[in-house]
């Protein structure tokens, strides 16, 4: 079986289009999407006139049995997260002003309204993401696998915190063996290539397929939208038992300050 993970679109409706085509031709028999659909950020991306965030909501639908809710979701709909053990949102979270949520937040919290457009969703597409969950749990070819946006305390990747090291996976190790997930997915740190983490490393490699430890792994699927990361997605095969990460024919760009 192969499955498709997708993640961080960011309303790149040109890329999603593409990514899809190469999945079909790869025969994946699943799709899976692990957030960031919308989101637009004026400061990161460069297709301001092919962004379509209502698009890409459509063809995650009919693409993606299996879809999560990232901080960019949330936010586009004014959804605090459900899942977070580091900070406490207070009910009325999106009713307060941005200045009292800052001060509140300490920095810690992504605020977005000064460097996001609105992603023009319709109605269904709200109602859609806010029925997302934040993570979720499958077995594939016998093995249990968690699959979030970002790592746990935060699996929507609300909090600013970016794990550095193997040590910042502790958290979410710990929380993948409570449920006996040997192997987990996420995305939200845009790596050039894939991410790899186990309990004694955390690193970054290439555009290519990694043969599948026994023991407990991470894996960070790149960034699908074209940015200032190298974009492509992941085809997990549970035959080969191996996690290939596929680029796409995108040149990435630098922004000042932005990796």
């Amino acid at each position: 079986m192969k499955i498709g993970i997708l993640s961080d679109i960011h309303e790149d409706a040109e890329r999603l289009e593409a990514a899809l085509r190469l999945l079909e031709k790869r025969n994946c028999d699943e799709l899976i999407c692990l957030g960031d659909i919308i989101g637009f950020d004026v400061r990161h991306y460069r297709y301001l006139a092919k962004r379509d965030a209502s698009r890409c909501v459509a063809m995650v639908r009919a693409n993606c049995r299996l879809v999560l809710a990232g901080n960019h979701d949330l936010f586009a709909i004014r959804k605090p997260p459900r899942a977070n053990g580091c900070f406490v949102f207070p009910e009325n979270w999106y009713q307060l002003d941005f200045s009292e949520r800052k001060k509140l937040g300490e920095d810690r919290i992504w605020l977005f309204e000064h460097q996001e457009l609105s992603p023009l969703l319709s109605a269904a597409d709200r109602d859609y993401i806010d029925s997302l969950p934040e993570f979720l749990m499958a077995d594939f070819a016998g093995t249990r696998m968690l699959f979030s946006h970002e790592i746990f305390p935060d699996p929507s990747g609300s909090l600013t915190w970016r794990p550095k090291n193997h040590w910042d996976f502790r958290q979410h190790f710990h929380f993948m063996q409570e449920n006996r997930c040997r192997l987990g997915v996420s995305g939200h740190l845009h790596p050039d290539g894939i991410g790899i983490v186990h309990d004694t490393k955390f690193h970054f490699s290439h555009f290519r397929a990694h043969a599948i430890p026994l023991d407990l792994v991470q894996y960070v699927c790149p960034c699908m939208a074209n940015s200032a990361s190298r974009n492509g997605f992941l085809i997990l095969d549970t035959v080969r038992m191996t996690m290939e990460a596929v680029a796409l024919k995108s040149k990435p760009y630098r922004v000042e300050g932005f990796r």
